[in-house]
């Protein structure tokens, strides 16, 4: 997905969220409450994949020629560094894209079905399990 791709969605639901919260978009309970219980589970597995390709940023086993040498470095800044035109474009960047869009996505459920106090509680928890994951 191109970065205008990822804010066109994000900005897709940024705008149900804000639709949620103006009673105009609703949605059964159950649906969701169900909903954004997997935008949890899935926000929770983006953040796997996202410590997983931090974990990229120093690589070894390469050898010492400069052609492996250089194919090391292109590695190593796909996954954390990005390229000279665009220092976003690594897996970390584009993986943290995705989750502020799922993030989104389960405020607008939760706000969809009245429980929008609810959202910044779940937001203060998931900001407190990435901040202990991290410690």
């Amino acid at each position: 997905m191109t970065d205008d791709n990822m804010a066109g969605h994000l900005k897709t639901w940024q705008t149900y969220k804000q639709q949620g919260i103006s009673g105009e978009f609703k949605m059964e309970h159950d649906i969701g409450a169900a909903l954004a219980a997997r935008c949890d589970t899935l926000v929770q597995d983006l953040y796997q994949a996202k410590r997983d390709a931090q974990g990229l940023e120093f690589l070894g086993g390469y050898g010492g020629l400069p052609s492996a040498q250089d194919l090391q470095r292109k590695y190593q800044q796909k996954a954390v560094g990005g390229a000279e035109h665009d220092p976003n474009d690594n897996a970390v960047a584009r993986i943290q894209q995705h989750i502020e869009i799922v993030e989104t996505m389960r405020d607008a459920y939760l706000a969809a079905i009245g429980q929008l106090q609810n959202v910044d509680q779940y937001n203060s928890q998931q900001m407190n399990g990435q901040t202990d994951q991290v410690r």
